[in-house]
């Protein structure tokens, strides 16, 4: 996840830079860069940093960016990367369900062993109040946290196309 830019090292675990690294990692994983945008460019401003995704089987997912806890300041920056993991593709057709997009994302954050990640966990495994997306632990003791912000079902749902998902388990 680190590429330096003259002597200064980025810090992934700054919601603005996470924002790029996930970005790059899904196009690099396959993904149609078009399917991929941030909030700032899908004009989405519920929050500062994000990413929507285009599925392929046609819905929308917005992924809020957030950094919850900042470096301790006491732990290595860099480790062992985190155990990967990998995943069946997304379905083209149909509904999905969002842990399918919780574990293809965690393979595409996996896939690259990053020294800066130490663990990568499905939210919905951790039955907090946000049921859906990804908390991201790093070395240095920060935490990013990916939310599902909004969803909207494709057309082939069933559901009235540019509104919310009728199930939080599958769009």
């Amino acid at each position: 996840m680190s590429t330096a830019t003259g002597s200064e090292e980025p810090r992934p675990w700054t919601a603005a830079r996470f924002e790029v690294v996930l970005r790059d990692l899904l196009t690099a994983a396959g993904s149609d860069p078009a399917s991929t945008a941030t909030f700032a460019e899908a004009g989405y401003t519920s929050s500062r940093y994000g990413l929507r995704l285009a599925l392929p089987a046609g819905a929308v997912v917005y992924l809020q960016i957030i950094a919850a806890r900042p470096p301790d300041g006491r732990s290595d920056e860099q480790g062992p990367p985190p155990p990967q993991l990998r995943a069946a593709a997304l379905p083209g057709r149909g509904r999905t369900a969002m842990t399918a997009v919780e574990r293809y994302l965690i393979s595409v954050l996996t896939a690259r062993q990053d020294p800066y990640v130490r663990w990568v966990e499905p939210l919905s495994a951790l039955g907090g109040s946000i049921p859906y997306g990804l908390r991201i632990t790093f070395h240095s003791g920060a935490i990013v946290c990916c939310y599902v912000a909004h969803a909207l079902p494709s057309a082939s749902s069933g559901s009235v196309p540019g509104t919310r998902f009728p199930s939080i388990q599958h769009i």
